[in-house]
Parts: structure tokens; sequence; C-alpha cells
């Protein structure tokens, strides 16, 4: 069996097989195939899987932040699937705000009309404390726009932060594979470890969905198709009553013991003896690093915001338009309505747009995309697997070839004008 999985990362790793044809219009994808291992332990073995990634033209289908023309896509997606998802509440609310305002614009005409036939009269006074009350309006508004902005600016801020961990995740976790490949020599335990580092970022993503592996929608049968779980580890997994990624860490700390536990100190590749103690402590505290990113993780996704926030938000916003309402309609009539829907429309997309960040780790697509992340470190930890014979002879090959390093000499350039007649007072090398 095959697997087929799209992501967007462009950072993967190449092979002098590999055939990488990018198109001249930016928008790229990545294509990874990956062919079933026959055994748990031949997930690294280059003939039992093979790696192949190719650009083709495509639709992104995920919103990439990372340029100009991304932002805008990602904003533009973010706006539209606000309203498709909250399409009756926004709605709703805008068409309440119109109608109260056409209420009070057709009142004002009327005290207008009184006015003119009554000069002096109680008409003329009502318009008159209606405009004195612009100015307590504009307080109002002031702060409704605040806990506006002050909302946004939070939901986008765990959005974003949610992005942070998880490349510090892929990083970590990448950081770990290295270190396993280049200090330890049990190419058994290398292996299991490279396995379970995979699989901790699977799990991650199932966690933060509120899943498990063997969920309908989870990857654990992909997993064990593509030789990186037996079905005993997932049956395990599955079985134990805490979360599957610290399940993960904590298979990887049994393996780093194992290594140290075997005689002789053979676990270890030659040269590391005096390296020992600090290779451990590098282990433990890249452990200890991704036990706090998931945990950040879940924080953020088990948090929320608070309450109070959406209550004061709305609040404000219906409070603020109601009386704006009123005040507006003395000065500028039938355009109130006009002025109201504009500017209730973009301010329920603020907080639409903002309600839709509160959960990055869902599947809409503004959230992160996790699928992604999950596929390039899979690709990475096996370049990782493959270039590791590669390293080891680029470095013999050094060492045997007897070139030793040389300084390399030249005239120095001075990197500011000297004028001519003090040129003469300097010797330049």
């Amino acid at each position: 069996p095959r697997l087929s999985v799209s992501f967007l990362e462009p950072n993967l790793p190449t092979k002098a097989e590999d055939n990488f044809h990018e198109n001249a219009g930016g928008n790229r994808r990545q294509s990874l195939t990956v062919t079933q291992p026959q055994s748990v332990g031949d997930w690294r073995s280059k003939k039992k899987m093979t790696y192949s990634m190719r650009f083709t033209k495509s639709h992104r289908k995920l919103a990439d932040v990372d340029d100009e023309e991304g932002k805008a896509q990602f904003f533009l997606l973010l706006l539209f699937q606000s309203i498709e998802d909250s399409a009756g509440f926004f709605v709703s609310t805008i068409l309440f705000l119109v109608v109260w305002s056409i209420l009070c614009s057709f009142g004002a005409m009327e005290l207008r009309s009184s006015a003119a036939a009554n000069p002096g009269g109680v008409a003329e006074l009502w318009l008159d404390d209606i405009e004195e009350c612009k100015t307590a309006v504009s307080i109002i508004g002031t702060l409704f726009v605040f806990t506006l902005i002050f909302r946004f600016n939070a939901c986008y801020d765990r959005w974003w932060e949610a992005r942070i961990f998880w490349g510090d995740i892929i990083s970590k976790s990448l950081d770990l594979g290295i270190m396993n490949r280049r200090w330890f020599d049990d190419a058994e335990l290398q292996n299991q470890m490279s396995r379970f580092i995979v699989v901790y970022s699977y799990a991650c993503k199932a966690l933060l969905r509120g899943q498990s592996l063997t969920h309908e929608e989870g990857d654990g049968s992909a997993l064990v198709e593509r030789g990186l779980l037996s079905q005993q580890e997932l049956d395990l997994m599955d079985g134990s009553p805490s979360w599957q990624p610290f399940f993960c860490l904590e298979v990887i700390r049994a393996i780093v013991v194992q290594f140290y536990g075997i005689p002789d100190m053979k676990g270890f590749k030659p040269g590391t003896g005096k390296l020992q103690a600090q290779i451990f402590r590098n282990f433990d505290n890249n452990i200890k690093d991704l036990v706090t990113l998931i945990g950040n993780c879940v924080r953020i996704r088990a948090s929320g915001l608070p309450a109070s926030y959406d209550a004061i938000t709305m609040t404000s916003f219906i409070a603020f338009f109601l009386l704006a309402s009123v005040v507006w309609s003395a000065a500028i009539g039938w355009m109130t309505p006009i002025v109201v829907f504009c500017a209730s429309v973009i301010i329920m997309f603020l907080i639409l747009m903002g309600t839709k960040l509160v959960d990055p780790f869902g599947l809409d697509k503004v959230d992160i995309p996790m699928e992604c992340f999950c596929a390039t470190l899979e690709a990475q930890m096996q370049a990782i697997d493959e270039r590791n014979d590669v390293i080891s002879e680029v470095t013999s090959t050094a060492a045997r070839s007897g070139l030793k390093s040389r300084r390399v000499l030249g005239k120095r350039q001075a990197t500011f004008h000297i004028p001519n007649e003090q040129k003469k007072s300097f010797k330049l090398a």
C-alpha cells in the first residue's frame, strides 16, 4: 500500500534521485509518497522506503502567511469562513441595527418637521439635546473600539503562539533525531527512537483535536501501515491512561536509559567517552522542552477566552450603535442606515474573525496546518537517518585526506574612505 500526503512546507530533505520541478507562478505543493516497509525495523531502510518530492501547479488549500500574498490570502480565508460558519448571527445582528437606524432616522425627520413648523417648541429642544449627546457617544465609541481591538489581539496572539510552539516542536524533535544518529551506536534502538519521535508529532496532533491515534480520523492505522508503529505498540498506547504524546516521550526516555545500560558503553559512538554525561543532559533537556511545548498547546486549547471578553465586546457593540443611531440621525438623517450598515459589518467581521482564531488546532482552513507539520517532520527524520552514513563517510574521508587547514592571506581593503594625503600614514596589509 502507498500513502500520499500533500503539504506546503518547502524545507524538505533532498536525495540524489529526487526530481524537483518548480513552477514559475509561485504556488507550489509538495507530494510525499511513502512505500510501506515490511516490518517496523525496516523503517530506515532505503530499499524499503523511498521519498519522492515533486512540485506541481495547484491551488493552495491552506493559507501561507510567510509572504505578502499569503497574508492577504490568510485574512480573506478567515473573513469568508467566519461569515460562512456564523451567517445567521451575522445577518440577524446587522439587520437589527439597520432597522433600528431606519426608525431613528424616521423619528429625526419627524422632529425636524415639527421644529420647522413650531420654532422654539418641544421638537427643537429634543434636537438640541440630541446634538449635545455627541461627546458622550464619542466616549462610548472609544471605549468600544478599545475592547474590540483588545479582544481581537488576544485571539490572534493565541493563534500565533500556537504556531510558534509547533515550530519549536519540530526543531526540538529534529534535534533529538540528529543526536540519536550522531552519538548512539545501536541500530535497533536508534530506529526505535526515530520512529517514536515521528509518532510523537502525530500524537500531539490527535491530542490537540480531542482524539486518539486509534480514532477513525486519527493516524494510528496509517502509522502501522508505514511501519512507524507495530499494532502491539499502538494497542499499548491506546490502553495507557496517559496522554499519548507523553507515552511517546516516556518511551524515548526509556530508550536513552537502555543505551546507557549496554555493557562497556558500546551503545555510544567511539570518541564520545568524555561526553556521555553531557549527552544525557542534552537528551533530558530536549525531552523536557517537548513536554513543556505540548503542555502549552494543551493550555491554549483548553483555556479559551474569558467569557467576559465576549460579553463586554457584544454589550458595548450593541449599546454603542443603539445610541449612535439616535445621535447620527439628528445630524445626517437618512444617511444613518448606510453608515450603520457599513460600520457594523466591519466590526462584526472583526468579532467573528477573532472568534475563529480562539481555537487554532481545529480543521478550519485558517487553523494551524498540523498535518503539514507532521508530514514535514516525518520526511526530515527520514533524511536524518539516510544521511547518517553519508556524513560519516564525509568526515572519515576528510580525516584520511591529510588536508590541513590553511590561513588564507590577502590584502585587506579599507572599509571607509581615506583622504589621499593620509594614506601614506597607514600601512595596509
